[in-house]
């Protein structure tokens, strides 16, 4: 059972986990202490290739890289996020009025 989570501890560190794999070693790692161990220990170890490679700032804690559909999906969902925000805040407080721009300005500035 532990060679699994290894495996999966591998994983995680090169950064092939998804979000609820990651999520799933985390709950994990925090009731084994064996397998915390294990990750503690894999850490290290690329710590040390890396730095005898010649990377003085290798890091101990890996960074989760975004996947293109994730920050595809994320940008997309703001897009339409600030859409639906606009068009209900115009809706509710109405824009400049009919006449044009410029008239809008005249009256606040002759007010």
């Amino acid at each position: 059972m532990h060679d699994d989570w290894v495996r999966q501890i591998d994983l995680e560190l090169d950064g092939e986990l998804s979000l609820t794999e990651r999520a799933a070693l985390a709950r994990h790692l925090a009731t084994c202490r064996h397998c915390a161990e294990a990750r503690v220990s894999h850490l290290e170890m690329r710590v040390a290739f890396a730095r005898s490679a010649g990377d003085p700032h290798a890091r101990t804690v890996p960074r989760p890289r975004i996947r293109g559909r994730a920050l595809a999906f994320w940008m997309a969902t703001s897009l339409v996020a600030g859409a639906a925000a606009g068009w209900l805040g115009h809706s509710r407080w109405g824009g400049p009025g009919p006449g044009s721009l410029e008239a809008t300005r005249a009256i606040f500035v002759a007010q």
